[in-house]
């Protein structure tokens, strides 16, 4: 069903008629700064129910995440799954295996572009800011994907989101207003929630690779590094605390959750160098990124380069 009238429809509410209106100016906003403009999140299923369920796997010793490979998109970390029975089948099958194992809801999801993606109602009752950052996310997919690397592009597409997002909030409502402010500070808290967790990835990754413990002594420390987690982030400085705090809470850690956690939210501070060699300017930085990641076999690789070259390196031309 087409967005358009359909925020007069009865059966939604306030809130979810006010996201309905913003869409369209997310949309608008993103293809002013150059993203690219396709049919994605142009329709609803008014009536769509369904849960989208991810699941992903991880050595329990080691941070080796389970792959699986397909045309086009390339390796990918994890599996989707309209249906949770399909996705416990799988999860179940995957811990026999004795891998750990991480099955998540995910709120939205992209074809790469391939076909339209519809507006799932649920999201019509997140904030202004989640919502913007999640279509302008996926819309950074329409507008690179380098082929081979499902982390590196969810890695990327993660900046350019919440960059996008903020530009769009300041565009909107102006720096310094409370909408402005508000979004900020929990941009803020996400990047110190981020930073907690790369700490704690650090600590794991340094156990895992140390010859002198055993498999099992590896697997015990993670369990208490783990079960730092609350601790760690209530002594981080959040805003909130207590939101981020219950987040960690929820459910078990193991390393196919960091693992997630990593595909997300790695090197920010590599994009960041990018981006700044571009002045800040979004589009640049996506065709830069295309650039330096051209016929690299390991586009982080490639990203860090650029990154440590300084601006010059960051921002010239490949040619």
């Amino acid at each position: 069903m087409p967005l358009a009238g359909i925020s007069e429809d009865p059966r939604w509410t306030e809130v979810q008629r006010k996201r309905l209106a913003q869409i369209p100016e997310i949309q608008a906003y993103g293809a002013r700064i150059g993203l690219q403009s396709n049919a994605n999140y142009t329709v609803i299923n008014p009536d769509w129910s369904r849960t989208i369920w991810n699941v992903s796997a991880c050595d329990r010793a080691s941070f080796t995440p389970v792959a699986w490979s397909f045309p086009i998109v390339g390796t990918i970390p994890y599996l989707g799954f309209f249906d949770r029975g399909d996705a416990e089948v799988w999860a179940t099958s995957l811990r026999g295996q004795d891998y750990d194992v991480y099955v998540r809801t995910a709120g939205a999801f992209s074809s790469l572009g391939w076909y339209d993606m519809p507006i799932v109602p649920d999201m019509l009752n997140w904030s202004e800011q989640r919502l913007s950052d999640t279509l302008l996310h996926e819309t950074a997919h329409a507008t690179l994907w380098i082929p081979g690397s499902v982390e590196f592009n969810e890695s990327f597409a993660n900046f350019v989101g919440e960059k996008a997002s903020h530009g769009y909030l300041v565009d909107k409502y102006g720096a310094g207003s409370p909408e402005v402010v508000a979004a900020e500070a929990v941009t803020a808290d996400g990047r110190r929630m981020n930073a907690v967790l790369h700490e704690v990835f650090v600590e794991l990754d340094r156990d895992f690779k140390d010859p002198a413990l055993s498999r099992r002594q590896k697997i015990a420390e993670k369990e208490r590094l783990f079960a730092t987690l609350p601790t760690r982030l209530a002594g981080a400085g959040l805003a909130r605390p207590q939101r981020l705090v219950r987040w960690v809470q929820q459910g078990s850690w193991n390393n196919a959750r960091m693992m997630q956690f990593r595909v997300y939210n790695r090197s920010p501070e590599q994009f960041q160098a990018v981006l700044d060699a571009q002045g800040g300017d979004l589009l640049g930085f996506i065709k830069r990124i295309g650039e330096i990641t051209s016929g690299h076999r390991d586009p982080y690789a490639a990203l860090e380069g650029a990154a440590a070259a300084g601006p010059a390196r960051a921002s010239e031309s490949s040619n």
